[in-house]
């Protein structure tokens, strides 16, 4: 067994990393108005430096990701504003999955064998379920749009899924809400000019802070929200039907 130091410093680490985040007030900067504002020079910048531009991207992305602080969905719609989709939904897959995994480490180094030691065996036995149907389970939480990104990397650290097993079903499950996210960056101009019309509308009721926002209904619509639920209920198909396949046998032999 590791040293106790040892093991709680990644963790350690990202909380002093997400206080100095919120103590620095960089959260000011996960802004849509500043990428508006900023886009321009952005893209002349990316233009002559691509390849620094899309690397600091990545950097910038997983570093959220892996101290949990907010501004990714952000990230996603400005990797489709500044790169275009295709380059954006790569940028945006790397970075999460990449700062989904220090996550994941960290979580588990601090916490896996704390929770083993003192879990009692209801908890044991619920988190070898999860383990041993980890693909389908986390697939179905990346892809559903009700859970926070974090709870899901500390579950499946908590349940002591494979690395292996984290790294793909992160890489696969960002990728519908990714796309999502993405396209409606690259189509920039749509979404200034709805921010601009709300923004308009709350000028004209009157109201005193009317600043030019980016909600995530402007994005996942009803019917979109839909569809990112059924393909995440469909990830759980081969669950419920192996589950079932096991009720039957067991009756049969009865």
């Amino acid at each position: 067994m590791q040293p106790l130091w040892r093991r709680y410093a990644p963790l350690a680490a990202i909380a002093l990393a997400l206080v100095a985040f919120f103590g620095l007030r960089l959260d000011r900067y996960a802004s849509f108005e500043l990428l508006v504002d900023s886009r321009a020079p952005l893209m002349d910048y990316i233009g002559r430096h691509f390849a620094a531009a899309f690397g600091a991207f990545i950097l910038t992305y997983a570093a959220l990701v892996a101290i949990s602080a907010p501004g990714a969905t952000l990230m996603t719609v400005a990797g489709g504003a500044l790169f275009g989709v295709a380059w954006g939904l790569v940028g945006s897959v790397v970075g999460a999955t990449a700062g989904a995994c220090g996550l994941f480490l960290a979580a588990r180094s601090a916490l896996g064998e704390t929770l083993a030691a003192r879990a009692g065996p209801k908890v044991l036995r619920l988190r070898d379920r999860f383990k041993e149907h980890a693909v389908g389970y986390l697939l179905f939480l990346r892809m559903s749009p009700l859970f926070p990104f974090w709870f899901v990397n500390l579950a499946a650290a908590l349940a002591a899924v494979p690395l292996r097993t984290f790294f793909w079903t992160t890489a696969l499950g960002v990728l519908p809400a990714g796309f999502v996210f993405t396209a409606a960056g690259a189509g920039m101009d749509e979404i200034v000019a709805g921010a601009l019309a709300r923004r308009d509308a709350c000028r004209a009721a009157g109201q005193a802070l009317c600043k030019l926002e980016l909600p995530l209904s402007a994005i996942v619509t009803p019917k979109i929200f839909g569809v990112l639920i059924g393909l995440s209920l469909f990830a759980l198909a081969p669950i419920v039907a192996r589950r079932i396949w096991a009720a039957r046998k067991r009756l049969a032999t009865k």
